[in-house]
């Protein structure tokens, strides 16, 4: 490691694919996206997309093992919702990803691989905690909560074992979605913290703007967020993400660009009296679009690392690797959320607004509301995890007749499953 940084960088991708109903009536069932996109008609668009797509959730595990054998460090920061990595394990243990050639290369068993890398390189990968099915917590029933983010825990755990789960310090809000209202927001963070989580990261639009302060000085920093209700106060650190960076990441920027972006970060900070490196973290998604599919693991995150002798002004840390040893004591600066809260797009109207999107969130709502009420003997795993899976956030983001369909579909399932 670098001694004296002008700053650390490490990129972050975020993993997902839904729920989805196949068929109609009785025969209908309820399987990943992947897989159904898998199982699209011969040389479809959806079933060529699926391949890579698998690909691209194997890339992490694959590029690590494969640098760190090479004597490079890699670092990276990831998080996979916990109905991508169960779909992942069912395909890797099934035969299907035993069968699946891309790229000259077969899938194989992915989670036997990131189970690889996380046993031998643990430096080098740090997976962030999340919700199950990737729920939009600003909407989703508050009673919920809690079983989103032990549902993953759990599925995590089991994939990967305890002390693997024991290294996941840092949360990843679904969406990046962080509600505003004081109350609910100081309820969450305390909910976090019960389960151990030591750090949160947050669009900076969710934030209060400091005066004074540009954007790259609040992005670039691990702040202590505040939170204040009524009296109570809960306390969390705060990573925020680079918004221009996460942009250009999911746009195609090589390892020259990323670094040249990463160097005027840290001019920002050369003067700054807290004397601490910035911590530029760029989050995307993982897989979607043709860049992140094909060209940014060969393009900008190898390279990075393979070409590191040029650039011995940047350290590569993951978020906790940074907090453990530039922040001992905690943080020196505090920030406050915005009244509004916000997600990574903004603002929270993909989710919220529009009569369709209130109708699913109604009935999340009265499902969520049933299955709280029902005797603590009557309540079993089936019917908790069918009501978690309609919460995706999913089946309200994409404001299209398919999805909306979709959503009735498995609240009208979800229904059954806890009525009986």
């Amino acid at each position: 490691m670098k001694r004296h940084p002008q700053a650390v960088f490490v990129p972050w991708l975020h993993m997902h694919q839904p729920p989805i109903w196949i068929g109609e009536g009785d025969s209908a069932k309820l399987m990943g996206n992947l897989e159904k996109m898998l199982h699209g008609e011969e040389n479809s668009e959806q079933r060529w997309n699926a391949q890579w797509f698998a690909q691209a959730y194997k890339n992490p595990a694959h590029y690590i093992q494969t640098l760190c054998a090479e004597g490079h460090a890699p670092r990276i920061m990831v998080d996979y919702s916990g109905v991508l990595l169960e779909e992942l394990a069912r395909l890797s243990q099934n035969g299907t990803f035993a069968h699946l050639e891309v790229g000259g290369e077969v899938i194989r068993d992915v989670i036997s691989l990131f189970r690889h890398v996380l046993e031998q390189y643990p430096e080098a990968i740090e997976f962030a905690g999340t919700a199950y099915s990737h729920c939009y917590f600003p909407a989703t029933p508050e009673r919920d909560w809690e079983a989103q983010i032990r549902e993953w825990r759990r599925v995590f755990a089991d994939l990967f074992g305890e002390e693997a789960l024991s290294r996941v310090r840092g949360f990843w809000l679904p969406e990046m979605g962080m509600m505003g209202q004081p109350a609910e927001a100081l309820r969450l963070v305390r909910l976090l913290k019960q389960y151990g989580y030591d750090w949160v990261i947050l669009p900076s639009e969710a934030l209060e703007h400091p005066e004074g302060w540009s954007t790259p000085a609040l992005e670039n920093r691990v702040h202590e967020l505040v939170v204040e209700s009524a009296g109570e106060s809960e306390r969390i650190l705060c990573v925020v993400r680079d918004t221009e960076m996460g942009i250009r990441q999911q746009s195609g920027q090589n390892a020259d660009g990323c670094v040249n972006d990463v160097r005027d970060r840290a001019k920002v900070f050369s003067n700054s009296e807290i004397g601490l490196p910035p911590l530029v973290v760029p989050t995307s998604d993982g897989e979607n679009g043709n860049v992140m599919m094909f060209e940014y693991f060969p393009n900008t995150f190898a390279p990075l690392f393979r070409e590191a002798e040029h650039w011995q002004d940047i350290a590569f840390m993951t978020v906790s690797q940074y907090i453990d040893q530039y922040l001992p004591n905690g943080a020196a600066t505090e920030v406050r959320l915005k009244l509004t809260g916000a997600s990574w797009i903004g603002g929270h109207q993909s989710w919220l607004e529009g009569d369709e999107r209130q109708q699913v969130l109604r009935g999340i709502e009265q499902l969520s509301r049933e299955y709280a009420q029902l005797p603590e003997q009557n309540r079993d795993s089936s019917a908790e995890r069918s009501l978690l899976l309609c919460e995706t956030s999913c089946f309200v983001y994409w404001s299209s007749p398919f999805w909306f369909e979709q959503a009735k579909q498995c609240l009208a399932w979800a229904g059954e499953v806890i009525k009986n």
